[in-house]
């Protein structure tokens, strides 16, 4: 994979009428990838936005980031998806994670990594007209076959493993400080070549989040219920091997039991989420580890110095209330900045 830097952006539905624009503008904008919210409690059905998501772009790939296997046969994930990589051309892909909102919304814990590898090579097999065997029932898809890829999300060296060795991409939620990116890559490429893989045939993209404002600390405000759920969703199983100081570990431990999936990923300075980020102390260091945020040059520089670690696709997650105003400030304000060849202006 070249060296050129490229995004994606998952735009939380939280206005259905308003989403065919966003994702027309994100395609125009020059994003290259929209990833499609899946939690049926707090945002409406994947699937329909990813139906107006077909019908209104022409280039971008998109699909759900993520689907789980707790929520949905996967009979059920591998008919959709195939219609929608139908109605669009070819474009769609397929994340699957283990289960965050969704998962406690129907009442369950996140999946196993084992299911998860059960879960995600079933859909692929269906996809490929193949009858498989899943919780010991046979399921084939008999209307078509479609090339889609496969993702798998991973946060974990468990599942950073999983998806080196059976995915076709994988969604990485470790974080982009230069330390952690360096670490994440050592674990896909080692995991990668004992499955007989070549790694550089992944399709890695970097989930975190972006804010731009007129200063870092004013970024990090407006993104303090963004940075509570990357830290729910990348501790909330397990700490170990990820990569977190010792010293935090009762914060993190804490911030994850008290987290409202109700309010995930609501905006808002004051929001329940967003207070834990700052009773907890967390929120310098959550920052720096899952964050793109501040001045756009601030931004440049962050993306400059996770790609010259190795990560050079950026996944957005973008919970603000005002979404056009941001794809249309990244890629005016930002995208040139990262696109020079001139190292960012120093702090």
């Amino acid at each position: 994979m070249g060296s050129k830097v490229r995004y994606g952006i998952s735009l939380v539905a939280d206005r259905l009428s308003e989403y065919p624009g966003w994702v027309r503008l994100a395609e125009e904008s020059g994003f290259d990838m929209i990833g499609l919210t899946d939690s049926p409690s707090v945002y409406p059905e994947t699937y329909i936005t990813g139906v107006l998501c077909a019908q209104n772009t022409s280039r971008i790939r998109f699909g759900p980031r993520v689907t789980n296997p707790l929520t949905r046969n996967p009979m059920v994930t591998a008919s959709a998806i195939a219609g929608l990589d139908e109605l669009s051309k070819g474009r769609a892909i397929l994340g699957i994670g283990t289960g965050d909102s969704a998962a406690f919304h129907t009442g369950n814990r996140p999946a196993s990594v084992k299911k998860l590898g059960e879960y995600a090579l079933a859909v692929r097999g269906l996809l490929r007209g193949e009858e498989v065997t899943y919780n010991g029932k046979q399921l084939r898809l008999m209307w078509t076959k479609r090339n889609v890829p496969v993702y798998l999300a991973a946060a974990g060296p468990k599942t950073l493993r999983l998806a080196a060795q059976i995915a076709d991409g994988i969604i990485i939620g470790t974080g982009v400080s230069p330390d952690i990116v360096k670490a994440t890559l050592a674990t896909i490429h080692d995991a990668a070549k004992e499955a007989g893989r070549d790694p550089n045939t992944l399709d890695l993209w970097w989930l975190c989040g972006c804010r731009i404002g007129p200063s870092r600390a004013e970024a990090i405000e407006d993104a303090k219920t963004f940075l509570a759920a990357a830290c729910n969703a990348t501790f909330q199983v397990s700490l170990d091997n990820k990569h977190l100081p010792k010293r935090l570990y009762p914060a993190v431990e804490q911030l994850c039991r008290d987290y409202n999936f109700w309010e995930h990923v609501k905006p808002g300075r004051d929001a329940q989420n967003a207070r834990l980020v700052e009773r907890d102390g967390l929120k310098e260091y959550l920052a720096d580890r899952f964050l793109v945020g501040g001045t756009p040059e601030d931004c440049a520089r962050k993306i400059k110095e996770s790609a010259a670690a190795g990560a050079t696709q950026f996944w957005w997650t973008v919970n603000l209330p005002d979404k056009a105003a941001f794809i249309r400030a990244f890629s005016k304000d930002v995208m040139p900045l990262v696109a020079s060849k001139s190292p960012a202006t120093p702090a």
